[in-house]
């Protein structure tokens, strides 16, 4: 059995009942963010939910570290310290618009991170070593080859090991 909001464990229980039984409230939402301008639909969705179960609200965005493709294709990270200078600029820069974004929030429970590593690995982690019980995560709803490619959304989805709110972002 997985640890939740409810116990997901097979019953005997009537069906009816249980579809008309009320779910525990989400305690504790995260809200993964990529600071475009369509990531703040998927905040606002996640804001109602948090007023509606007067839950934590946790915001966080990934930095990944600079790699390139060789020659062959195969990732390569080129002379760490050539390109760490940049990498730290660009998380600084994170730390301070999500501080921002925070602030701008008419919210007073927020906790904000920015962490190093790729989204799905970050929105992972950070859900299971907070005890989220909702993750809020916006899709492009991309289709052909970025499709094919895969999809934080999607890969989070299928990993995650609590609810996943998924809205749909504006193209």
């Amino acid at each position: 059995m997985r640890e939740g909001r409810e116990d997901v464990s097979p019953t005997t229980e009537d069906p009816v009942e249980l579809a008309n039984r009320k779910p525990d409230p989400y305690r504790h939402i995260l809200v993964a963010l990529d600071f475009t301008p369509h990531s703040s639909h998927a905040l606002a969705r996640a804001l109602e939910l948090v007023r509606l179960h007067d839950s934590k609200l946790s915001l966080i965005h990934a930095v990944e570290n600079s790699f390139y493709p060789d020659l062959g294709y195969d990732p390569l990270m080129i002379d760490p310290g050539e390109f760490a200078e940049l990498d730290q600029q660009i998380h600084d820069q994170a730390v301070l618009r999500m501080e921002q974004l925070a602030k701008s929030l008419d919210y007073a429970d927020v906790q904000h991170d920015v962490l190093w590593g790729t989204p799905k690995s970050a929105v992972l982690s950070y859900a299971e070593a907070q005890k989220v019980d909702l993750i809020v995560v916006g899709s492009h709803g991309r289709h052909g080859i970025a499709k094919l490619l895969g999809s934080t959304a999607v890969a989070i989805v299928h990993s995650a090991r609590c609810d996943v709110f998924v809205v749909r972002l504006a193209e």
